[in-house]
């Protein structure tokens, strides 16, 4: 099982186990994948104030340091981010990492229908 790995590798890209308790900041941090040649991050995840984000950090030199950003997106961007991952793990063969997320997916849409509803 590839869920006893915390990292798996597809093309150029490591990508982490989804983080779901809070870190120091509050953060939790559903996607991350990185690349180490060039040495970059993508992170994408919910914030301390429970707002949907999407992180990009450039570590390989000073060059681009000035293209790092963090946004807030809509909960519908976090989604499709998730369901592309969902695809990205199934096409590679990585279903249980698919199904993983498939947990997360389904425990975000229902977490979202239960704020329309308040």
């Amino acid at each position: 099982m590839h869920l006893n790995n915390k990292t798996v590798y597809i093309e150029k890209w490591v990508y982490n186990k989804p983080k779901l308790m809070p870190n120091q900041d509050g953060n939790i941090i559903l996607i991350s994948k990185g690349c180490f040649g060039p040495v970059e991050v993508y992170e994408w995840g919910i914030d301390a104030n429970k707002q949907a984000y999407e992180r990009y950090e450039w570590l390989e030199n000073d060059f681009y340091q000035s293209d790092n950003y963090w946004i807030t997106i809509t909960q519908e961007q976090l989604l499709q981010q998730i369901q592309n991952v969902i695809v990205l793990f199934r096409n590679n063969g990585y279903p249980d990492w698919a199904e993983m997320y498939e947990t997360i997916l389904e425990q975000l849409n229902l977490d979202l229908e239960s704020s329309l509803a308040n």
